[in-house]
């Protein structure tokens, strides 16, 4: 809201009812997601457009699933790899997703990664 001020201040042209979400979002894409799972408050449709639009991997800060549960709907006909740390081969379902760009979702990460 500070920026937004500023921005009427400096009387830059701006929409009244601008929302960062509707500028960089689709609502037909917005509401696809709420279908898949994700909740239709504007904090989690800002978290689902920057999840999107990011030019690298999200993470994502999920206490009650409902991330796991949107990713997973959205990314399953992409033939989604989900992976935990504690699978022993974890590291090679990584390594194949990259080589066939494959979307991957690393789940129960916790503080520290082993860099290998």
């Amino acid at each position: 809201q500070t920026w937004l001020k500023q921005v009427r201040e400096l009387q830059i042209p701006c929409s009244p009812d601008y929302t960062f979400a509707m500028f960089l979002g689709n609502p037909a894409d917005v509401r696809e997601w709420n279908m898949q799972g994700l909740p239709s408050d504007a904090f989690s449709t800002e978290n689902g457009v920057i999840v999107t639009k990011s030019n690298r991997w999200p993470l994502m800060i999920d206490p009650q699933g409902q991330a796991i549960k949107w990713i997973k709907n959205m990314e399953k006909h992409r033939n989604l790899k989900i992976i935990d740390l504690q699978q022993p081969d974890f590291l090679r379902t990584l390594e194949n997703s990259i080589q066939f760009g494959t979307p991957v979702l690393l789940q129960n990460v916790q503080e520290e990664l082993d860099p290998s």
